[in-house]
């Protein structure tokens, strides 16, 4: 019989500010506090620590977690108690108004004036300007990973010191979205012209500086005197402690070592709301789903009948029960977007659970005995996964099919493994894409720069392609839903396991903290301490 397995810390704080979706209308509950008071340290404990600072070059977590407290972006999302989780409004962040043509094929950002970069060498204060946005789109078209974010940009004009133009081959929807995007970080020109080195220094236009990163000890930002939103942030440092044992980080949470703590089961957050007065909890829907990832280059992952086992084989709601302790069905767009994803009863019918018929399936691909296969897992993202894992392996048994699990450090499995699709199987989180072409194009096209499983469906690439022509967001949303039931009916990688639903713990000190499905804690820039 399965052991009831509990979860615990999951990807630590990416679940707090990154990825979680309010199970409530707002991400608030009245703990603004009164007027702000400027001052203090906020202390959060991280699972595991990132292997570059470079906002290009790795779309982990770790990474942008760190770099977003430091850069800017030409379009943000605002936040704030009134601002329902996932309604990602954009408003102005370096560019402060915008024009697109009617044709759709120039896009016009005027840049706010009188921002300066961080004044630390060698950028040392100076103004940004529109070169530095042309500077960055040029290096992601060259070497990021961001890529397809761009689209069919085909030219990049600065018009003048606070003016950039971009012209398109064609419409594309997503654009605006785009440029507000957790990995659309701005850096400044001297970052792109190789003056500094951008995988251990970062030197931006937001609201913190980076003072000091230890490896794998602790990152500690300062407070940016020239942020032009004047008065902005009120906290005085900020510090990333890397934590890895999830009981040193729930002890640090009790004796006030840190004031944050992320993603604990039921029990633990009661222990922790009784055992530390004032505690705040906040109920949150996790906006990072758990994937199994499946490499379509590897046979016989690559015939739909054994994907489709795979998928029957999960007992979801047993795991909803035991390990998850609540949440809803996944999608292949994030179920936090609500406008773009699929209501949760669609989604668990396109997702039975169902061991007969995935006997079946296998046999009628050959595999009347079953069939051996090796399942990834890394414990960089906290213990989650790795049970989650034995779970998987044991539902898979039932079905006849033999995995083994292969634990490996977090750094090999995000700069090797599974972005060179060295794996058979993979389980993990998912990043919280915020636009739904991320979902698909970028991940699913047989083109997409992080289609890291082998996806080559030109059925698929049309429909994909079309959403992006799709100007009425109405209409598009339609065309999205069609692309993901597709997507389910193929049983395409990422299968699906579950959107699993987390908590987010609070000392009473901690105030206008509203989290929001984005990397980068865009909510710092607000949150504030009430000293004790």
């Amino acid at each position: 019989m399965k052991r009831p397995l509990m979860a615990a810390l999951t990807a630590g704080v990416l679940v707090v500010a990154s990825a979680c979706g309010g199970s409530s209308p707002s991400t608030g509950s009245g703990d603004d506090g009164g007027p702000p008071k400027p001052g203090g340290t906020l202390n959060i404990a991280m699972p595991s620590d990132g292997t570059t600072l470079d906002p290009h070059e790795s779309p982990s977590f770790n990474t942008q977690e760190r770099v977003g407290m430091t850069y800017g972006r030409l379009l943000r999302h605002k936040i704030g108690p009134d601002q329902p989780y996932g309604a990602l409004k954009l408003e102005p962040d370096l560019a402060t108004s915008w024009d697109i043509s009617e044709d759709g094929l120039t896009y016009t950002f005027h840049l706010r004036e009188g921002v300066k970069w961080q004044n630390v060498a060698p950028v040392n204060g100076r103004e940004f300007v529109a070169d530095d946005v042309i500077a960055t789109f040029e290096r992601i078209r060259e070497k990021g990973f961001q890529v397809g974010a761009l689209g069919p940009v085909t030219k990049m004009t600065a018009k003048d010191d606070h003016t950039v133009e971009l012209k398109l081959s064609k419409p594309f929807a997503p654009l605006l979205n785009n440029m507000a995007d957790q990995f659309m970080w701005i850096i400044p020109k001297e970052g792109a012209e190789g003056k500094f080195e951008l995988q251990t220094k970062a030197i931006g236009t937001g609201p913190f500086i980076l003072e000091k990163w230890e490896r794998n000890v602790a990152a500690t930002y300062k407070k940016n005197p020239d942020y032009w939103e004047k008065g902005k942030p009120y906290l005085d440092r900020v510090v990333f402690k890397v934590v890895p044992d999830q009981g040193a980080r729930i002890a640090a949470y009790r004796s006030g070592e840190t004031q944050l703590v992320g993603a604990t089961t039921d029990e633990e957050a009661v222990a922790l709301e009784r055992s530390v007065a004032g505690t705040r909890v906040l109920n949150l829907l996790s906006g990072t789903p758990v994937n199994l990832f499946l490499n379509v280059d590897h046979k016989p992952l690559d015939d739909v009948r054994v994907r489709k086992a795979l998928s029957m084989a999960i007992q979801r709601k047993s795991m909803k029960d035991a390990i998850f302790k609540g949440g809803q069905y996944g999608g292949p767009v994030a179920v936090s977007l609500k406008q773009w994803a699929l209501p949760d009863a669609e989604l668990a019918q396109l997702q039975p659970t169902n061991p007969t018929e995935a006997k079946r399936l296998l046999a009628e691909a050959g595999y009347p005995n079953g069939l051996d296969l090796k399942l990834m897992v890394t414990q960089g993202y906290g213990p989650l996964y790795p049970r989650v894992a034995e779970w998987l392996v044991e539902d898979f048994a039932k079905i006849g099919v033999r995995a083994k699990i292969e634990v490996v450090e977090y750094a090999t499995y995000f700069t090797s493994r599974w972005p060179k699709q060295q794996y058979e199987m993979s389980v993990g989180p998912q990043t919280p894409f915020l636009e739904p072409d991320y979902w698909l194009r970028d991940q699913l096209h047989s083109d997409g720069p992080r289609n890291w499983m082998g996806v080559n469906d030109p059925k698929l690439d049309k429909m994909v392609e079309e959403q992006t022509q799709i100007m009425d967001p109405k209409e598009r949303a339609e065309k999205i839903k069609e692309i993901q039931r597709y997507v389910l009916e193929q049983a395409l990688p990422p299968v699906q396991v579950w959107n699993h639903p987390t908590k987010v713990l609070l000392h009473q000190e901690v105030k206008r903290f509203h989290p929001q499905p984005e990397y980068g804690y865009p909510e710092l820039r607000e949150t504030w301490l009430a000293q004790q």
